[in-house]
């Protein structure tokens, strides 16, 4: 009896079923920034012309949710946010009259909320079973 490994065949398994994790991963903090679970102190007018107030989301003109950012190389994934007000959302801030922003962590929310280690096992486990 033969047993064959094929190196190229496992790392490209691999690299795939990461591929799927980041997506699941990228897709839940698009979620946290869409979903109105964030508390605000009063009611607003975005600059979209939306009036919110408590619960909310975090997207008014989607400037923050399209600058997200992955840059991947080889085992290692990194997600940036580049809007200039990125970490103000994420993690508040005090207004010039000493009043806050609350933060809205998505990044937190989203890990808490999702699970992108079962999605890449989920897809490793396919990968490796296709003959």
């Amino acid at each position: 009896m033969a047993i064959i490994i094929d190196a190229n065949k496992l790392n490209n398994a691999v690299n795939n079923a990461f591929d799927v994790a980041i997506e699941e991963l990228s897709d839940a903090y698009d979620e946290a920034l869409e979903s109105d679970i964030w508390q605000w102190d009063r009611t607003t007018v975005r600059r979209n012309g939306e009036i919110v107030d408590s619960p909310r989301n975090a997207v008014d003109e989607e400037e923050l949710i399209n600058s997200k950012v992955i840059l991947r190389k080889g085992n290692k994934a990194r997600f940036e946010w580049q809007a200039p007000h990125a970490a103000i959302v994420h993690d508040g801030a005090t207004r010039a009259d000493g009043s806050d922003y609350p933060a809205r962590p998505w990044t937190k929310w989203a890990q808490e909320n999702s699970d992108p280690s079962l999605a890449m096992q989920r897809k490793l486990n396919k990968n490796l079973n296709q003959r």
